[in-house]
C-alpha cells in the first residue's frame, strides 16, 4: 500500500524561493511544476517550464527555485516494502520529462490532497488507489510520448519530403492517393502519421500553401482572378473565393483590388 508522507495541491510559496535538501528525503517526491524552476540536478542547472514533471526517488538530492513565482504541486510518498515503483513503472526518475495531460496530473494530486486533509472514512485505500492511478497515468503518458517520438524519428525524413514537394508545387494536383504512393502508406497511416508529425492535415496546409501564392499573385502580377485561382491550383474559382475569404476575411476582388 503506498502511504502518502506529505503533499501540496496548487502551492504558492514566496517569490523566488528556493528548496534544497541536500540528501533528499525519506519518501518519493513527485513534483508537478506551474511556474518556471530551475532545479540542479547531478551538478547541472535545468530550466523547468510549466508542465514539468520530475520524480524523485528516496535519497535523491532535490534542489530547486523559482525563477520568480513559487507555484507547484507534489506528493511525497512511500510504498510499503514489498513494492518497486522503480520496476513496475517506466517513469523517468531524478530527471525533468514533459507529459501532456497536466491538468489530469493536477487533478489526481488535488484529489490526493483533498483525501489527505479530511481523512474520511477508508482514507488509506483510497489515497492508495489515486497514487497508483497517478503513477499508472504517468506511465501511459510517457511511454505515449516515447511511442510517437519513435515514429517521429522513423518517418520523419520521408513525410517532411513529401510535405516539401506538396508545398513548393503546390498548384499541382495532389489526390490522396499520389501521396499514398509517394509514401507507400494507407490512407488512414498517411494522415495519422502527418498529423503527429505537424499538427495539422495535408489537405489543410496544401489549401493555405495555395492561398499564400495567390496572395503572392495578386500583389505582384496583372492577373484576373480567375487566372490567379488557376495559377494557385484552384481549378474552380467558386472553391478559390470561398477559401479566401475563409482565410484572409475577404474577398479576392477585394484583396487585390481588381476586376474579376
Amino acid at each position: 500500500m503506498y502511504m502518502i508522507d506529505f503533499c501540496g495541491y496548487n502551492i504558492h510559496n514566496p517569490d523566488n524561493d528556493i528548496i534544497y535538501r541536500p540528501n533528499g528525503s525519506s519518501s518519493y517526491l513527485f513534483l508537478l511544476v506551474l511556474a518556471p524552476m530551475n532545479f540542479e540536478i547531478n551538478g547541472q542547472e535545468v530550466l523547468a517550464k510549466p508542465g514539468a514533471c520530475m520524480l524523485y526517488t528516496p535519497g535523491f538530492a532535490q534542489k530547486y527555485q523559482a525563477c520568480t513565482e513559487f507555484y507547484n504541486s507534489f506528493v511525497h510518498f512511500i510504498p510499503d516494502s514489498e513494492q518497486d515503483v522503480e520496476a513496475e513503472y517506466g517513469i523517468p526518475l531524478n530527471t525533468i520529462f514533459y507529459p501532456e495531460g497536466i491538468d489530469e496530473i493536477n487533478w489526481y494530486i488535488r484529489k490526493i490532497h483533498r483525501e489527505y486533509l479530511e481523512k474520511a472514512l477508508h482514507y488509506e485505500n483510497q489515497l492508495d488507489a489515486y497514487v497508483r492511478q497517478l503513477l499508472v497515468y504517468m506511465d501511459r503518458e510517457y511511454r505515449s510520448i516515447s511511442q510517437k517520438q519513435s515514429v517521429k524519428n522513423s518517418m520523419y525524413a520521408e513525410f517532411q519530403s513529401l510535405r516539401l514537394q506538396m508545398l513548393s508545387y503546390c498548384e499541382e494536383d495532389w489526390p490522396v492517393e499520389r501521396m499514398c504512393r509517394i509514401m507507400n502508406l494507407e490512407k488512414s497511416q498517411l494522415y495519422a502519421g502527418y498529423k503527429k508529425l505537424f499538427y495539422t492535415t495535408p489537405k489543410a496546409e496544401l489549401i493555405q500553401a495555395r492561398i499564400d501564392k495567390a496572395k503572392y499573385l495578386m500583389t505582384n502580377e496583372a492577373l484576373q482572378i480567375s487566372q490567379v485561382a488557376q495559377k494557385s491550383g484552384f481549378h474552380d474559382i467558386y472553391h478559390f473565393s470561398r477559401c479566401f475569404k475563409k482565410i484572409c476575411g475577404c474577398a479576392p476582388s477585394q484583396y487585390g483590388k481588381m476586376d474579376t
